[in-house]
């Protein structure tokens, strides 16, 4: 049996973990060495669990920056309603005589305003109708389970062995995050 390189093996758990290359024939192939020897690889090493561990430290990590965008979108546009406030008032000072133009041209500023804001948040792929993103997760989860829910059935109908119905239903609650572990990412 032929030993390769600590250097292949990197290169090929590389290959598997980012994506670059779709198959373990396809790295195989690549890196001139058996198919078999890339899958025991995989195999041993688990480079599943790696890629999905990687998967989910990226999602947390795009989940915190989009809070974090969010946050600096929404500190941002408190300050330009501020300041067209600020304007506001100070065009309304008893004494002054408020003209029709000032409003106006306030409130021109204040539509103008009001579409930046949508179509910041909408760039951004922020909610337009007030729905929090706890509301969104909390849907997605619902829909997640549903899922869950149907895939199992059709399992229950399609599949006539019983422990391999139990092994599928095992597999998927598995791989499937709980609602702490949603809630512990989200945190």
């Amino acid at each position: 049996m032929a030993r390769h390189s600590k250097s292949k093996r990197e290169e090929a758990r590389r290959f598997y973990l980012t994506g670059e290359v779709p198959s373990v024939a396809e790295i195989a192939r690549r890196l001139k060495i058996k198919a078999h020897t890339v899958g025991q690889w995989k195999k041993v090493e688990d480079w599943d669990a790696l890629r999905l561990k990687i998967d989910r430290q990226a999602a947390e990590k795009l989940v915190a920056e989009l809070a974090t965008e969010r946050v600096t979108l929404n500190a941002h546009h408190f300050k330009m309603w501020n300041f067209v406030v600020t304007q506001l008032l100070g065009q309304a000072k008893p004494g002054d005589g408020v003209t029709g133009e000032s409003i106006r041209r306030l409130e021109r500023m204040a539509a103008v305003l009001e579409k930046v804001q949508k179509g910041q948040r909408l760039a951004r792929g922020l909610s337009l109708d007030g729905q929090t993103e706890e509301q969104i997760r909390a849907q997605a989860a619902a829909d997640t389970r549903a899922l869950v829910d149907v895939f199992i059935d059709v399992v229950k109908v399609e599949v006539a062995d019983e422990d391999t119905r139990d092994r599928i239903a095992r597999a998927l609650f598995e791989r499937c995050p709980t609602e702490y572990e949603v809630d512990d990412a989200v945190a």
